[in-house]
């Protein structure tokens, strides 16, 4: 009977967590653990890209790849998100200036989080407003279903930090 009570503690525990699918894969510089969801499509039509977040002990990285849209950043491009209970959180460009339309919103991974890495994390976004060179800006609508893409690969993230930070990370084979 205990076996029994016990099973039906743990059904509802599995059917509400989280898919997680996250890849450990070395960093090819310093060779220490880096956890990555990998690159997710988000979007239709002028509004595609593609979102990669990845994480190691010293730092969070989220990289968005404009497709197809030759749009040039530097390290004075800001990129604007707009959530839709109408706060919004402004981010620069932590990656090197290109024409490719690579642009990175890099977090520091301590104890203390961003601020904007939780919200990232917490609320749905309606829009992403990127201004590259030359001001030239390109404002990105984001779709439910999308937000629901970012949203759980933010959270699946960032229960993974503090293992990362104290080096606990376990690769799985």
């Amino acid at each position: 009977m205990k076996i029994y009570f016990l099973f039906f503690l743990i059904i509802p525990v599995n059917l509400f967590s989280q898919n997680c699918q996250l890849k450990d894969e070395r960093d090819r510089y310093n060779q220490g653990i880096r956890l990555t969801t990998g690159f997710k499509s988000i979007g239709v039509g002028s509004d595609k890209f593609l979102i990669s977040i990845s994480a190691d002990k010293k730092e969070v990285d989220l990289f968005f790849v404009l497709e197809n849209s030759g749009f040039c950043f530097n390290e004075f491009s800001r990129a604007t998100v707009k959530y839709e209970n109408k706060q919004s959180g402004s981010f620069k460009n932590g990656g090197t200036t290109n024409c490719k339309g690579f642009f990175h919103f890099i977090f520091p991974n301590q104890e203390n989080l961003n601020t904007n890495l939780i919200n990232l994390g917490l609320k749905k976004i309606s829009s992403i407003h990127f201004t590259g060179n030359d001001n030239v800006k390109k404002i990105i609508t984001i779709q439910p279903q999308d937000n629901e893409i970012i949203l759980n690969a933010v959270n699946c993230l960032l229960i993974e930090l503090e293992k990362l930070r104290l080096d606990t990370w376990k690769p799985t084979r």
